[in-house]
């Protein structure tokens, strides 16, 4: 855009000598940056990151078979290799409802689409998974509910909810066995904007 300006101003200042050649230099100019824009906008594109774009579909539905198989027993470390690198993690500490006195930590790693959540045991270096929520499309259950269905159609596949939480707009579908999964769906105008499966542990 730089050398078309300033073509342009010599051209400006030279027009009582060489009207024809500067006006028609000119005339393909436009053409010629608009190809090197385009161009650099094809390789802008390319270059970008994969991990831009979140973990890969069948990666994800992997690990959620895996969760479900296993109640949320998947740690943290299999998490990472599964998913790999987060966007950013975030973290707080939460009492340990069993122990009294000791203070455990919640992670959460954050990728494009996908939240899970880590429970971290201090005294017994364990972590457990206890929520993993999905909010893009590109990702579906084994179910097949993905981001963008209608309340309907999530009815349909998987029958009606256990419960309804009106007040947050969530379909919740609960085991009754110990320790129990949830899945909740997040209805909003009429359509899902997240998928969460909660685990709960002992």
């Amino acid at each position: 855009m730089l050398r078309k300006f300033m073509y342009v101003l010599v051209c400006q200042l030279a027009v009582s000598v060489a009207v024809g050649a500067c006006s028609s230099a000119e005339s393909t100019q436009p053409r010629s940056d608009e190809k090197a824009a385009q161009a650099s906008e094809t390789t802008i594109a390319r270059a970008e990151p994969e991990e831009a774009m979140g973990p890969p579909s069948d990666v994800v539905s992997q690990l959620i078979q895996r969760a479900l198989r296993a109640d949320g027993g998947v740690s943290e470390q299999t998490l990472l290799r599964q998913l790999g690198t987060p966007q950013r993690v975030e973290t707080r500490p939460i009492a340990n409802q069993y122990v009294r006195g000791q203070v455990d930590t919640v992670r959460t790693l954050i990728y494009r689409g996908i939240e899970a959540l880590v429970y971290d045991v201090t005294s017994e270096a364990k972590s457990f998974l206890i929520r993993l929520s999905l909010s893009s499309s590109r990702y579906a259950t084994p179910e097949g509910l993905r981001v963008g269905l209608a309340e309907k159609q999530v009815i349909d596949k998987i029958g009606p909810p256990t419960r309804r939480n009106s007040a947050n707009g969530e379909l919740i579908y609960q085991e009754t066995e110990t320790p129990a999964t949830s899945l909740v769906v997040r209805i909003e105008d009429d359509r899902v904007v997240q998928i969460d499966w909660e685990f709960s542990f002992t």
